[in-house]
């Protein structure tokens, strides 16, 4: 349960961290610090990292991860801060954007994130972890795994299986039915027509810039 006066810190203090923590605040928490492997943060006060965390634990309510998915080297990055969570047992509630739109019956993980202007219908579950990033669409009964991104503005088609650790890009679309394997990765503006296996990389053609006297 949230509300006034419960303190969340933030791991991460790059721009994602902003996202979190504007969502954070709008359902109640306090958000007052960061604790980032880079000495910066963008939203309260840097005040170290794990360590530094592991001994201010009895400050806060709960701990939000921060550190945006937008690669292979990011969501392995997030995998670690991960599983370091589970170890020392760290409270990370899902938050979701009183702006999205979740149906009945959707299942959120621990530590799920769901940005401002989402659609997700009914019955999908949402894994730990999982990041689904403004305007993004899930569909009924579709499931995204565990520390999974959806990128903005992605269409996740209902009865999807999209796969751990994995990353859907920017626009792109998973039609209805498919699996995506695990730690694949779905360029920005793909459509996806088949199963994609694990570890896979699917990426659009690449622009083809035009002559300005052909325009």
């Amino acid at each position: 349960m949230t509300g006034p006066g419960q303190r969340l810190a933030l791991i991460g203090g790059g721009g994602f961290s902003k996202e979190i923590a504007e969502v954070a605040q709008l359902r109640g928490y306090t958000v007052e610090a960061t604790y980032s492997s880079q000495p910066t943060a963008q939203v309260g006060t840097y005040r170290g990292y794990l360590d530094e965390l592991l001994a201010d634990r009895a400050e806060y309510d709960g701990v939000a991860l921060a550190v945006g998915g937008v690669s292979r080297a990011a969501i392995q990055a997030r995998a670690e801060i991960i599983a370091w969570l589970d170890r020392h047992a760290l409270p990370c509630p899902p938050l979701v954007s009183p702006h999205a739109i979740v149906s009945q019956d959707v299942v959120l993980g621990a530590g799920a994130f769901v940005a401002h202007g989402v659609i997700v219908n009914v019955d999908a579950r949402l894994g730990r972890f999982c990041v689904v990033n403004t305007g993004a669409i899930i569909g009924h009964d579709a499931e995204i795994g565990d520390n999974t991104t959806i990128s903005p503005a992605a269409f996740i088609g209902g009865r999807c299986m999209i796969g751990a650790d994995g990353l859907v890009g920017p626009l792109a679309k998973v039609l209805q039915g498919l699996k995506v394997g695990e730690r694949a990765m779905i360029g920005m503006g793909c459509t996806v027509l088949r199963a994609v296996p694990d570890d896979a990389a699917v990426w659009p053609k690449p622009d083809n810039p035009i002559a300005p006297d052909r325009i």
